[in-house]
């Protein structure tokens, strides 16, 4: 019985774990994760303010939405 296969998959596990944590740590020294939540608001802007529906799904009253029209005759 041969462990090749055994053995290459386990060396590959090994070297993309290394390779994750490597780029982590990488990241972490030049704070990628200092500030996460400016990336959050990075979407908002003048026309589209935090916290203020834009969608048409919505409306005005605050009351339930209208049901979409069926297909049925």
């Amino acid at each position: 019985m041969s462990y090749t296969p055994l053995v290459t998959i386990l060396v590959v596990l090994v070297v993309g774990a290394a390779l994750t944590l490597s780029v982590l740590f990488y990241a972490f020294r030049e704070g990628a994760f200092d500030n996460l939540r400016s990336g959050a608001y990075a979407i908002f802007d003048e026309d589209e303010p935090v916290g203020e529906p834009q969608d048409q799904w919505f409306q005005e009253s605050g009351g339930p939405a209208d049901p979409p029209p069926s297909s049925r005759a």
